[in-house]
């Protein structure tokens, strides 16, 4: 198995050769993870990645399903606390909010059984937050709430967001 590298962009390889070359080394061996960052800005486009429940502690708030193990209650207080690390790794990559013109786009993923159908009432806490924290004007955005089997390290509740900065 081959190992990871930074990228296509290797000084004096093209893309093309680049990705010929990942493809030739194959899967990287289990245990070599890729650095995957908590933002990246774009122009005036932030990509914060997927954030889960946890608090302050560096725990996750609590790990379950909902619809099984948790209730729509707990499920909210997750999305809360997800849309809180959204914004905090906004703030680390900005420096500040300030600079937020628009929340663009939020991406709420939550584990649930099959038979599970209010995933959006969880993801309304996650969009609460955001427009208690920009205000409605900024803070409104375009939504997707998505039930799913599991999720990282047993976060009932993942969110992401493309925020719009000046």
């Amino acid at each position: 198995m081959g190992k990871l590298f930074s990228g296509f962009g290797i000084k004096g390889i093209g893309v093309e050769q680049g990705f010929l070359r990942v493809v030739e080394e194959g899967c990287p061996v289990r245990g070599e993870r890729p650095v995957v960052l908590p933002a990246t800005l774009d122009g005036g486009l932030l990509s914060v990645s997927g954030q889960t429940a946890v608090g302050e502690s560096g725990e996750l708030l609590m790990r379950g399903r909902l619809g099984a193990e948790l209730s729509v209650e707990q499920g909210r207080a997750c999305a809360w606390q997800c849309a809180v690390n959204v914004v905090a790794a906004a703030q680390q990559a900005l420096g500040s909010l300030e600079s937020v013109v628009s929340v663009r786009m939020v991406n709420i993923w939550v584990a649930c059984t099959p038979d599970f159908y209010e995933q959006h009432l969880v993801a309304d806490a996650a969009t609460e937050l955001f427009i208690a924290t920009f205000g409605a004007e900024v803070g409104r955005h375009a939504r997707a709430a998505i039930g799913v089997s599991a999720l990282p390290t047993g976060s009932p509740v993942e969110v992401a967001a493309m925020f719009r900065t000046r």
